[in-house]
């Protein structure tokens, strides 16, 4: 993502000021708030942080400490806090110079927090009551153009996830093809073997049958068999009763 300038809040004199403001408390209260404010100079703002707050513990009707509590929360990265604290800080003020200061520093809280609808919202109501709030205008443009680009990156893996979605799909109508395509082949290999085996034994079977030319040619071989079997006997019969015939002379 492209990185932009942000204009950050109103300098440290619009921080300082509370100390031009009448303060009927205590001494106590004045060091605690002089103490912060040193604090926030030295750019110790967990320290500053503390003093403001015990300063608002002593005189909660103060309520530009509101405004020093979400400036100090801001420069420690306590953006959600900053809000907070802002949003008090615009509920009791009246002048439109302050609030349209307030605003800016409420959106530039949203904006680091990357809350960016509620950052143009809040640079939009600056503008209303300042219409010369010209780094209110500034950091809106930039919170909108950062939105767009998320939009449009959000936009893009959208794009993305229903591509690889669409592929996986792809993937799995192809693997099921394949597996259909691989089991129909195994089919055929099995039939074609069955076929083999079947033509393999057939020769076997052909083998222990007779064509009928087979058949006539053993039958013949047969009846000579027996005529030359008859034939020898007769001899045999016949030689004997010579012998016979010859004894009796």
């Amino acid at each position: 993502m492209k990185s932009f300038n942000i204009i950050l809040l109103q300098s440290l004199p619009a921080l300082v000021l509370i100390m031009a403001i009448n303060i009927t408390n205590a001494q106590e209260e004045r060091k605690i708030i002089r103490q912060g404010n040193k604090n926030f100079k030295e750019k110790n703002f967990d320290q500053a942080l503390l003093n403001y707050k015990k300063a608002a513990e002593i005189n909660p009707d103060l309520m530009e400490l509101n405004n020093n509590i979400g400036i100090a929360n801001y420069r420690n990265d306590n953006f959600n806090d900053a809000a907070s604290s802002f949003d008090v800080y615009l509920k009791n003020i009246t002048d439109n110079k302050q609030k349209a200061d307030a605003f800016y520093n409420l959106g530039n809280s949203y904006l680091q927090a990357k809350e960016y609808n509620k950052s143009i919202q809040a640079y939009k109501n600056a503008l209303r009551l300042d219409p010369t709030h010209d780094k209110s205008r500034y950091n809106m443009a930039v919170a909108t153009k950062i939105q767009q680009q998320q939009q449009q990156n959000q936009n893009n893996q959208n794009q993305d996830n229903q591509q690889n979605q669409q592929n996986k799909d792809n993937k799995d109508n192809k693997d099921n093809k394949d597996q259909d395509k691989n089991k129909d082949n195994n089919q055929n290999q099995n039939d074609k073997k069955d076929r083999d085996k079947k033509q393999q034994d057939s020769p076997q079977q052909q083998d222990n049958k007779m064509s009928k030319e087979e058949m006539e040619r053993f039958l013949e071989s047969l009846q000579q068999k027996e005529k030359d079997l008859q034939e020898k006997l007769n001899k045999e019969k016949f030689k004997i009763q010579k012998r016979d015939i010859e004894k009796d002379w």
